[in-house]
């Protein structure tokens, strides 16, 4: 062992704090030495009242000593071996490590035992002595090993539910950054088409963006919001919508008010109808039908009329995605997105805030 190493063992056993467990493997083993005394003297260790109560003196004497230093021995034997890949190896030198104090302690005790009792040394009881040792270090390395393999499993199963909070975190907060450059870019290309049409509804238009984005700043760092809360947010992007589109688009809203305080992940709503303005037609005489509206399974249904603008659309498919990554993240439900002739339709998932809640904490 080189020399840089020694110190670090002197430091280590400095440092070590006897936990509630290692005070309890203090008890745990007491009773071998009730064992050693019967092995030492038989019968006579129960009827000698003096042979009783010099055993009882070397045993207070030797046990706490004996646990403090198979204890400390133990923790620095773990500080060289730690990982659960070194099990093999870190038994095998635990025992080849204990065994010889053990050993070592079982002849005092003997010696002390017959010195004090004025007897002769038994030799000949040292050997069961021996082989009780070795049992009692099998067991209690089975049993120190078992606690130390367990902690660690807790210990990993921890470390890998914080490292996929983290994960799920960072996604979470990587989907929140995606959607405020999202609604800007589109925003502004509705701007941008006003601006040309009509300057008044242009400015109108610009105010009513600035209230709605103001409001979306303050909304998009939750990772669940009410369902009325999403409504009063869709209601004044709707007004938005209106003042560019006139009577080219409707909304019709029918959520049943025991909906009202479940929860989805927040701009949830604003995005579908997004996507729904995006990649159909809106004229006045064929107008773009929206309906948000509860279904009999509790679930909100978001559906729109199939109007398809001629073409290819560009899309960077954000919205959607988004959206699924969200409810896959938070809540690990799927959306249902059902297409037809004449609709398309998504139904979401409404989440119970009390089951949300106890899941998170």
């Amino acid at each position: 062992m080189s020399a840089a190493r020694q110190p670090h063992i002197i430091t280590q056993l400095l440092k070590n704090k006897l936990t509630n467990n290692d005070v309890r493997v203090l008890f745990i083993v007491l009773p071998y030495y009730f064992v050693l005394g019967f092995i030492i003297w038989g019968k006579t260790y129960i009827y000698d009242l003096h042979i009783f109560l010099i055993t009882i003196m070397v045993t207070l004497v030797i046990w706490p000593s004996s646990w403090y230093i198979h204890s400390n021995v133990g923790y620095v034997i773990r500080s060289f071996f730690p990982e659960i890949s070194q099990t093999t190896r870190r038994v095998l030198v635990t025992l080849a490590v204990f065994i010889p104090i053990t050993i070592f302690i079982n002849y005092l005790v003997l010696l002390l035992c017959c010195e004090l009792a004025g007897v002769p040394y038994k030799s000949d009881k040292f050997m069961e002595m021996t082989i009780a040792g070795l049992i009692l270090n099998m067991l209690a390395t089975a049993v120190f090993e078992s606690t130390f393999l367990l902690k660690r499993w807790k210990t990993s199963v921890l470390e890998a539910e914080d490292l996929k909070k983290a994960y799920l975190q960072s996604e979470l907060d990587n989907l929140k950054s995606q959607v405020n450059p999202h609604f800007l870019f589109n925003s502004l290309n509705s701007l941008s088409a006003l601006i040309t049409e009509d300057a008044e509804k242009a400015e109108q238009f610009l105010r009513e963006m600035s209230r709605v984005y103001r409001y979306l700043l303050q909304n998009n760092e939750r990772e669940l919001t009410p369902v009325e809360v999403e409504l009063t947010f869709v209601r004044s992007y709707y007004h938005l919508l209106k003042t560019r589109y006139e009577s080219a688009i409707q909304l019709d809203i029918h959520i049943s008010d025991e909906y009202l305080d479940y929860l989805i992940p927040p701009l949830t709503l604003q995005m579908l109808i997004e996507n729904a303005v995006k990649h159909n037609t809106l004229m006045e005489t064929h107008p773009l039908i929206i309906e948000l509206y509860s279904d009999q399974d509790g679930q909100l249904v978001v559906s729109n009329n199939l109007q398809p603008k001629a073409g290819v659309i560009e899309s960077n498919k954000i919205g959607l995605k988004n959206i699924q990554k969200k409810y896959q993240l938070l809540v690990q439900q799927e959306l249902i997105i059902d297409i037809s002739d004449r609709l398309f339709t998504v139904k979401l998932p409404l989440i119970k805030p009390a089951k949300y809640e106890d899941s998170h904490h």
